[in-house]
């Protein structure tokens, strides 16, 4: 208790006593004398209480008026404000306490920003997309991989509703489902302008205390996936296709040679039609198998330097006979000094017979097939062009080119016996020799196919 507190248990008590005092010294010799200074002590007793009751009061209130202040500032964010009370004030307790719950508002603060902070980096460093959405459908939380796969341009979408950020009535119904049903969902989106995106979007309802469910999307770039998927899918259905033709002309023909009694000259026509559709299929399983072997690393493959100028020149020896009977011209043009290449000089002459084998086949006669090459001092990289007068390819045809049994003519091709794996091919051994290959084209101009090798450093520095 302090020296006020105490002195005010007696003040009215104190006032009363010399009020009575007086009036029992009016009885007494010279009692009015006595009365008036009991009196007197008495008023003076009084007005001391009122005067230090007024000034309490008065303290009293200007300590409510900091009390409130501190808390209006606590409300508008401001936890580092405080209450600062004299000791004999009787709000200094609460003052106190007000106090230390500042001091655990700021440290649960701070947890709670480190803990957002935190999360803020997982959501912007996931490869996935995430929005969180609440009963009312309207966006409450999104990162940057879900604004990028959905292609939205703003930044900021929060507390706006799904629909006008994603348009698209599929994920909405979804969503509608899960917030009314509970579970989770699966969808797919793409672009309307590009359906080579694949988005899958996973649904999960999101309980909340008040209004319903909301709900938690997740999704996730599965383009690659659904295009291999795809590619999966066309291999096996292509790989049977170009089985099925040559095995029915087989299963047809022997057919009609134990079943039937013909003429020599047409068994001899059956037997030489049934050894060219099984050398179909031999040369389609060695492409097969080739593939495998690059595919796995177990392709056998030596490293050394390769003479491009010798190598174009034997293969021009070679082809002599067929660009002849084509009546084509094809013409070698090497630069007097060329930098060896880092290869395995049997896999690179497999894929320059296979570049020139494509343009004797698309090159109408009378064209002209042209072989160059040129050194890029700044890259290391020798590059090789195989260029045709032929009929060229469609601009939507050319991304398409190197995938498995992918061609642009497909009589053509398949009247010359090609397997459709030839380009297939050729890209995995330029990828195995870390180079790389570029192709342009004029529907109607011709082809060019250039391939960029690595120089042949004899240290070991350009080797595959």
């Amino acid at each position: 208790m302090t020296g006020w507190d105490r002195a005010r248990v007696w003040l009215v008590p104190g006032a009363l006593a010399l009020a009575t005092a007086a009036l029992f010294a009016l009885s007494m010799p010279r009692g009015p004398l006595w009365a008036a200074l009991l009196l007197a002590g008495a008023w003076v007793w009084t007005i001391r209480y009122i005067i230090a009751w007024r000034r309490e009061q008065r303290f009293l209130s200007e300590s409510v008026v900091q009390l409130q202040d501190t808390v209006d500032r606590w409300a508008s964010g401001d936890l580092h404000a405080r209450v600062y009370l004299d000791q004999d004030d009787p709000l200094d307790s609460l003052a106190h306490g007000m106090n230390r719950v500042a001091e655990v508002l700021m440290e649960r603060t701070r947890d709670l920003e480190q803990d957002k902070k935190q999360l803020e980096a997982i959501l912007t460093s996931m490869a996935n997309g995430i929005i969180i959405l609440n009963h009312g459908l309207t966006i409450t939380l999104v990162n940057r991989a879900a604004l990028q796969m959905f292609r939205v341009q703003e930044t900021s979408v929060t507390g706006r509703h799904l629909l006008e950020v994603i348009r698209d009535v599929r994920i909405e119904d979804a969503v509608h489902r899960v917030t009314r049903e509970a579970g989770s969902e699966t969808v797919y989106w793409s672009p309307p302008d590009n359906e080579g995106l694949v988005v899958e979007v996973t649904i999960a309802s999101l309980p909340e205390p008040v209004g319903g469910l909301g709900a938690v999307m997740v999704s996730r770039d599965v383009s690659l996936q659904s295009q291999l998927d795809r590619m999966r899918q066309d291999f096996v259905a292509n790989v049977s296709h170009e089985l099925q033709t040559p095995l029915t002309i087989i299963r047809g023909f022997t057919e009609t040679l134990l079943e039937e009694d013909i003429d020599r000259d047409t068994r001899d026509r059956f037997t030489r039609l049934i050894h060219e559709e099984a050398n179909r299929m031999s040369r389609l399983v060695d492409d097969l198998l080739t593939l495998s072997r690059i595919e796995h690393h177990s392709l056998p493959f030596a490293v050394e330097g390769v003479d491009i100028t010798v190598m174009m020149e034997s293969l021009a020896s070679r082809m002599a006979p067929r660009v002849e009977a084509a009546n084509l011209t094809l013409t070698i043009r090497m630069p007097s000094v060329l930098p060896l290449v880092s290869g395995d000089p049997d896999r690179l002459q497999e894929v320059f017979l296979n570049l020139i084998q494509n343009a004797i086949q698309y090159t109408p006669a009378g064209g002209t097939i042209t072989v160059s090459a040129e050194f890029s001092p700044q890259e290391a990289l020798v590059g090789i062009s195989v260029a045709d007068t032929g009929i060229g390819i469609p601009s939507p045809d050319l991304p398409r080119i190197f995938e498995r049994f992918y061609r642009v003519d497909k009589a053509r091709s398949r009247a010359s016996g090609g397997t459709g794996l030839g380009l297939a091919i050729v890209k995995h051994i330029v990828e195995l020799h870390h180079g790389r290959i570029d192709v342009s084209s004029e529907l109607g101009r011709g082809t060019r196919f250039t391939v960029w090798l690595p120089q042949y450093r004899e240290m070991g520095g350009g080797g595959a």
